[in-house]
């Protein structure tokens, strides 16, 4: 497994670079995934009515962000079971970042709108667990099935799917990581994060031309 997921992130980077893309923004599925990468885009800016400086201090986290996971990759070379780890850690690192730049309303919205664009997969993100109460238990859990869910995206891209076949094959395993995250939640928090969802909101259509 350590094996395919070196694999898999090296070979992602790579072509994501030939294709003139990257993890951060539209047309790749991993965009919006984090809360740093769904205030990227320009109808939740709109929504969350931010202005000119709180998009230069974003490009330049963002800048930042890219800088340390160039170095996370070369650090990594033979030791694939430290990238995924590392990863989830820079991604908190700048979520948190993120929201000191919004007011206390601002983060509450764009917390509602990552809950609506993830769906249960949005439990996974450290800000929206801590409001939810996760347990160290269910964490685990989550582990588990983020782990699993990395393998059999790691499986579509050594089985010689092409782009299309391979972004049905990764909307078909978030469905079920979603459904398997949300089956780990007690009444009570699914309860909660019913009301964490907040007025319903349009994403704007994007088709996904990149090979995540």
């Amino acid at each position: 497994m350590k094996r395919i997921l070196c694999v898999l992130m090296f070979t992602a980077v790579a072509a994501m670079a030939a294709a003139q893309q990257d993890f951060f923004h539209r047309p790749s599925p991993r965009a919006g995934r984090t809360l740093l990468t769904l205030s990227l885009f320009e109808e939740v800016r709109a929504e969350l009515k931010t202005n000119d400086e709180f998009s230069a201090k974003t490009d330049g986290l963002l800048e930042k962000l890219q800088g340390e996971m160039q170095e996370t990759f070369q650090k990594a070379i033979g030791d694939a079971s430290s990238i995924w780890p590392s990863m989830e850690k820079l991604n908190a690192k700048y979520d948190e970042e993120i929201v000191k730049l919004l007011s206390v309303d601002q983060v509450a919205r764009l917390k509602q709108l990552f809950i609506q664009f993830n769906g249960a997969a949005a439990i996974t993100n450290p800000l929206i667990s801590r409001d939810l109460e996760i347990t160290d238990d269910q964490k685990a859990k989550i582990k588990t099935l983020q782990e699993q869910n990395v393998k059999r995206i790691a499986e579509s891209f050594t089985n010689g799917d092409g782009p299309k076949d391979r972004q049905e094959t990764m909307a078909k395993l978030q469905d079920d990581l979603n459904t398997a995250l949300e089956q780990l939640l007690s009444e009570g928090q699914k309860a909660k994060f019913k009301t964490m969802v907040g007025a319903r909101f349009e994403f704007k259509k994007v088709i996904a031309h990149g090979i995540l």
